[in-house]
């Protein structure tokens, strides 16, 4: 069901309506439509004769009702950019925002230590590249993290 992110935008949105576990019908319900103009925003074959096309209200409601964030993850895909789910930590210790500290230094060093490794030989390869990104991906997880706590602890 819920597998890789699709590049296209349009794609996404085809995908997450047809993968809802209720059906169509049941989205379309739920987001006050036909399912007949929720099928139709979703055909991505005929986009550029169908009058039914999605809109942005119909991508955020589509992936609240459903849980499923690949419309965005695809939309932020598109412009180059990637997106991180922000983490409820308003009930985390100080003593858990300093273990988030030292948890980005361990990412920082993850992340240092496959762009050394990869840069020893003097060229990068895709599976290199691969572990890089996702180390890089890590870290800076871990820093929104730390930030997102923060902001708990600000005193109005």
């Amino acid at each position: 069901m819920k597998t890789s992110i699709p590049d296209d935008v349009f794609d996404a949105f085809y995908r997450v309506v047809h993968d809802f576990a209720k059906g169509v019908p049941k989205l379309a319900a739920k987001m006050g439509m036909s399912a007949g103009t929720l099928y139709n925003k979703a055909n991505t074959n005929d986009n550029e004769n169908n009058h039914n096309k999605p809109t942005l209200a119909d991508a955020v409601l589509v992936s609240a009702i459903t849980g499923d964030h690949r419309i965005l993850h695809a939309f932020a895909h598109t412009l180059g950019e990637v997106c991180f789910p922000v983490p409820d930590l308003s009930h985390v210790s100080d003593a858990a925002l300093l273990e988030l500290i030292t948890k980005i230094g361990a990412e920082g060093g993850d992340f240092y230590r496959a762009v050394n490794k990869a840069m020893a030989d003097g060229k990068f390869t895709k599976g290199e590249l691969k572990v890089i990104n996702l180390e890089a991906l890590e870290f800076v997880a871990a820093i929104v993290e730390a930030v997102q706590r923060m902001k708990g602890l600000v005193d109005e």
